[in-house]
């Protein structure tokens, strides 16, 4: 299967849920690039399996510096534990002022 055949394949499953949409396009994404050509890009965003919704973030995922691309690459970055506690600890001792 095609990088391209997944996606749409994908695209019915994850059409009224955004956070899965971007888990699958960050598979796709790193900080190093990414496997679609720009060709791909176009016929994916042509197709008509995929909602609009997905067409366009889509197209802002594979543009550098993007706000949809520094999300779906912050997706594949571990989560600092220690701070999601110090958060919970702040957001506890404020709700409790």
């Amino acid at each position: 299967m095609e990088w391209t055949d997944y996606i749409i394949k994908m695209a019915p499953l994850s059409k009224d849920n955004a956070k899965l949409w971007f888990r699958y396009l960050r598979k796709y994404i790193d900080k190093c690039g990414y496997l679609f050509t720009p060709q791909d890009i176009d016929s994916l965003c042509n197709n008509h399996a995929l909602t609009p919704f997905q067409r366009v973030s889509l197209k802002a995922a594979f543009e550098e510096g993007s706000q949809t691309r520094q999300h779906i690459i912050s997706l594949n970055n571990k989560v600092d534990v220690s701070n999601t506690i110090s958060m919970w600890e702040k957001f506890k001792n404020e709700s409790n002022e």
